[in-house]
């Protein structure tokens, strides 16, 4: 009788085992940690099938809880590390180490490009400075609204900085990016921001048309603010639009 338990016992945590392993293991990249983690189950439950009863009872169950949290735990963490928590934009992590290499590999075997445009909220800094970081992330909650209600479902919005997001439209080009960036500004009506474009045609390396468009965006943000003085988030309840600034690689 002792034996079917320890049997029974075996089989539910190899079940439990199993149901943490799918749940997580689109979520573990490094797939060692998992076959550690398989090892240290094995030792456990050799530790079921030769201790003494009540000890094995307690292993089981204890190993039981362990693995049904830690899944939960990882399925957590994994997500808290692809979506920023105010705006639920994807974050830089995400996007540098997941989407972006598998995109520019399918894009280049397909000849295909990928359309970047930066954005930059005009004059957050005055809003928190004036009303508090409270009303400034309201700003920022409804500007990632916005961009996120007027992109495809193909394409990735990105927090890259604290009020900068990068837009990637995969097969698109400049044009595709500036007729979304005009679709964001009239959705947001009373705030403004600036926005930088470039196209990255499968030459060269990526990163070099995102830092190009974060180049272009400064250069528009450097421009209004010489033509105002100033840069206001929210202008005072009249509308304020925003021309994409527009640009390809040289090449692209």
């Amino acid at each position: 009788m002792e034996d079917v338990l320890r049997g029974a016992f075996l089989i539910a945590l190899a079940v439990v085992a199993y149901h943490a392993c799918t749940k997580t293991r689109y979520l573990v990249r490094e797939k060692r940690w998992c076959f550690v983690s398989l090892s240290g189950l094995t030792i456990l439950g050799l530790g079921i099938l030769f201790a003494p009863l009540l000890p094995a009872i307690s292993i089981f169950l204890g190993l039981s809880l362990l693995l049904f949290g830690m899944g939960g735990i990882v399925r957590y963490l994994r997500c808290s590390s692809i979506r920023d928590h105010l705006t639920n934009l994807y974050t830089r992590w995400y996007f540098f180490e997941e989407w972006l290499p598998r995109e520019v590999k399918r894009q280049k075997r397909t000849g295909g490009t990928i359309a970047f445009a930066m954005l930059d909220v005009d004059g957050l800094k005055k809003v928190n400075d004036e009303r508090g970081h409270a009303a400034g992330d309201r700003v920022l909650e409804r500007f990632a609204q916005a961009v996120l209600a007027n992109i495809r479902g193909e394409d990735i919005a990105v927090r890259f900085g604290g009020d900068e997001v990068l837009l990637a439209f995969p097969g698109g080009g400049k044009e595709s990016a500036r007729k979304a960036l005009e679709r964001i500004a009239w959705a947001l009506g009373d705030i403004s921001f600036s926005s930088g474009v470039s196209v990255w045609d499968g030459r060269g390396e990526p990163e070099e048309a995102i830092r190009e468009a974060d180049h272009r965006m400064y250069g528009e943000k450097r421009k209004k603010q010489g033509n105002s003085g100033d840069s206001s988030a929210v202008a005072g309840g009249r509308e304020t639009r925003t021309t994409p600034n527009e640009g390809v690689l040289p090449g692209a």
